[in-house]
């Protein structure tokens, strides 16, 4: 895929300045690497066994998908994850490690955010996110605004 889509740039851009050329070409080839790198935007399903799911190093995951859809769940996002969608009723997040969490939470739910993580929690009841170790956390509770959290929070 690579080397097809540098020939056909490089016969794009025959007829142009050899600086325009490269231009192209590196454009090019930083689009294919940052897509390698980073999933071309795609998250995965966590690995779950029962409704324990894991995200696995470096991925990125959709707790939405598998174990974690329903009710209650335990999600770890730890190992420079990027980890979005939602658990459901009295879910267990664990976000640490330079992972980042954009996760909706039911109610009853508790999140831990360390190790440098960042967390977006919104949630849709009652919950409690800890904030501890470098992290950066904001809270959403239902029908309010969000609030940066400096050591944890917890909608009513």
């Amino acid at each position: 895929m690579l080397g097809s889509l540098l020939i056909e740039t490089a016969v794009v851009a025959e007829s142009e300045e050899p600086m325009k050329m490269i231009k192209k070409m590196l454009l090019s080839l930083s689009a294919v690497m940052l897509c390698a790198i980073g999933g071309c935007g795609s998250a995965q399903a966590p690995s779950c066994t029962g409704s324990s799911c894991v995200c696995p190093s470096g991925a990125s995951c959709d707790l939405s998908q598998g174990g974690c859809s329903g009710g209650s769940c335990s999600a770890t996002c730890t190992d420079k994850n990027n980890c979005i969608g939602s658990c459901g009723q009295s879910c267990s997040l664990a976000c640490s490690n330079g992972s980042t969490c954009s996760v909706t939470v039911g109610p009853s739910a508790s999140v831990s955010c360390t190790g440098g993580a960042t967390c977006h929690i919104t949630c849709t009841g009652s919950c409690s996110v800890g904030c501890t170790g470098g992290s950066t956390c904001d809270l959403t509770c239902a029908g309010k605004s969000a609030q940066t959290l400096s050591a944890g929070g917890q909608c009513p």
